[in-house]
């Protein structure tokens, strides 16, 4: 074989990975035209890619420091234009490891080169290290200060990081240098989005279109805002547009699918996700809110198979452990643990279905919040209730909880509803002095989790609750938790309101109080399901377009036979509610007393 044809099958087992074959041909050039600069080249870079970089460096510099000065600068410029074009090639096709060490040497070897930082960075930020993009990012700035293209990198990088006030300022500096791009304006419009800066993100994209009209996803940006805002005509616009310009855009369905729940024209949100779905199959988001329509509308066979989907989410990473997921096969005399996720709520409602694998013949582990863990333990059925991140004892099989019902076939109709399956410790004494026995004891909830993607709909203010304190024979008791209970010294007005916030430690505590109310009024908390679970009247004020599991346009819900539902009419109005509520309460009072 000739040496062009040596050196075409090397090239060729480099671009298969097979570097150790290249290797061996490459030396057997060398051997052969000793003379050959780029020989050496090319081995250097098999060698490296290998992991051998020793070895490569020391093939490179046997070649470069023979010569002259002038010959040393010719040839260091040959070996870093291969690494810069292997390097883009490598960079192009996504093998960023290989990459990677390309741009690493290029750096070692030619450290004022701002052009090799910037791809350096792009092959980290392309693995997910973001951190070390960044900083070789900056390296850059540093050697080539106007340079928009890195500071639009690094933008990226922070608003990937959730670090959105640099990601925000970065972005401003490339626009600063290059004011007409509408890549830029639409990355910034995102960031300014996520920061909750609506409008100034509305300018950005309005900006962007002006100056690229043809681009389908800053349309679907444009209208994510709108929708957020509640603006469903503008947005649905937006999204229109953005299907015109590509027609096969399964983001523009999906969020028309989104926009169309938020405002219940379900009918619509799933012919949107099913067009999507039909586009991209796998298309996980267009799965997810297809399942949030389906369960809305109690077809929860279909439901949770679709909810499964929520795994596929980057936004909801599952939590391995070794050993088997249960498949709904034989676990008599098995031990399962039911794995926690989502939140304090969700572990309650879905807690439900212990007696049912008990009925299999199965012992139970139960991973909990730390604030359930005492209340838990006293479940019947439950063998063991370990908090999330301790050790986990010795299980067989295991299986995230809100899967459970799509293993034992859930439907509307075989909820398992079996109330109360919650009883609070008898050991767990909570006495609610200042308490008239002639008066009705109400607990009363106004805000939920503040961490909760869906917070800002689902809460509400003390301020909107002063018009039942004003109705006689009742007892009002706080059960309200977190930050939002300091609205209780913040009232001005004398109020009839027992604040037990200091004296509650966990749910333990919280049932105990229930234990000893007439009623739990409440917006959609943890506590809405703890008082259903324990079979107390609860009334639970809910959002124009609330969580999936209170169905649509009824007042009682099949999962908790005591609760009540007061939904808003109009989409932000607590007043209209709380209007209802006191009324209700008011006859409620009369009646029992």
């Amino acid at each position: 074989m000739n040496i062009t044809d040596l050196l075409k099958q090397a090239e060729e087992y480099l671009n298969q990975d097979k570097y150790d074959e290249a290797i061996a041909l490459y030396e057997q050039c060398i051997e052969a035209a000793p003379n050959v600069k780029s020989n050496y080249w090319q081995l250097g870079l098999a060698l490296l890619l290998a992991g051998r970089e020793e070895e490569a460096q020391a093939c490179w510099f046997s070649v470069l420091f023979e010569g002259e000065p002038e010959e040393i600068e010719r040839l260091t410029k040959e070996l870093l234009d291969i690494l810069q074009i292997e390097g883009i090639k490598y960079l192009e096709t996504g093998k960023y490891e290989q990459a990677e060490k390309i741009y690493f040497q290029f750096v070692e070897q030619d450290p004022k080169n701002p052009i090799a930082y910037k791809n350096l960075g792009n092959v980290l930020y392309s693995q997910g290290k973001l951190e070390e993009a960044i900083a070789y990012y900056q390296e850059g700035i540093e050697l080539e200060p106007n340079d928009a293209i890195t500071y639009y990198h690094l933008g990226n990088a922070f608003h990937q990081l959730n670090r959105l006030e640099e990601a925000i300022a970065h972005y401003q500096q490339s626009l600063a240098i290059s004011p007409k791009s509408p890549t830029v304006l639409n990355n910034l419009g995102n960031s300014l989005q996520r920061k909750g800066k609506f409008e100034e993100a509305i300018a950005c994209y309005q900006q962007s279109i002006t100056l690229d009209s043809n681009n389908a996803l800053t349309y679907n940006n444009l209208g994510s805002v709108f929708n957020s805002q509640g603006k469903m005509e503008e947005a649905l616009a937006c999204f229109q547009q953005g299907l015109n310009l590509e027609p096969d855009n399964v983001e523009s369905y999906n969020n028309l699918a989104v926009s169309y729940q938020k405002h219940r024209q379900y009918e619509k949100a799933l012919e949107c996700c099913d067009r999507a779905i039909e586009i991209k199959p796998n298309y996980a988001d267009a799965h997810w809110n297809r399942a949030l329509i389906l369960l809305r509308l109690g077809d929860y066979e279909r439901g949770f198979i679709e909810y499964e989907w929520r795994w596929q989410r980057k936004e909801n990473q599952p939590r391995f452990l070794p050993k088997p997921i249960w498949d709904g096969s034989n676990i008599e005399g098995k031990t399962i643990l039911l794995q926690a996720e989502q939140g304090i709520g969700d572990l309650i409602q879905f807690i439900r279905y212990v007696p049912l694998l008990v009925k299999l013949g199965a012992c139970i582990i139960v991973e909990s919040h730390q604030q359930l863990v005492r209340l838990l333990r006293n479940v019947e059925g439950i063998d063991k209730v370990v908090a999330i991140g301790e050790t986990l004892p010795e299980f067989d099989v295991y299986i995230p909880l809100l899967s459970v019902p799509r293993i034992l076939g859930t439907t509307l109709e075989t909820i398992p509803a079996t109330i109360p399956y919650i009883a609070p410790l008898k050991e767990v004494r909570f006495p609610l002095d200042d308490s008239d026995e002639s008066y009705l004891k109400v607990g009363i909830v106004w805000a939920g989790n503040p961490k909760h993607l869906d917070d800002r709909k689902r809460s509400t203010s003390l301020q909107q609750f002063l018009p039942i304190f004003n109705i006689s024979h009742i007892t009002f008791y706080s059960l309200q938790k977190g930050p939002k209970a300091a609205e209780i010294s913040e009232i001005s007005l004398p109020i009839n309101l027992v604040d037990l916030n200091s004296k509650i430690n966990d749910f333990a505590d919280t049932a105990a109080v229930i234990a000893q109310l007439d009623l739990v009024i409440t917006v959609d908390t943890a506590v809405a399901h703890l008082a259903g679970a324990m079979g107390k009247p609860v009334w639970v004020l809910l959002c124009y377009n609330p969580d999936w599991r209170w169905m649509i346009d009824r007042e009682d819900t099949p999962w908790y036979p005591s609760v009540r539902l007061f939904r808003q009419n109009r989409s932000g109005d607590w007043q209209e509610v709380l209007e209802r509520v006191a009324q209700t309460l008011t006859e409620f009072t009369r009646c029992a007393l």
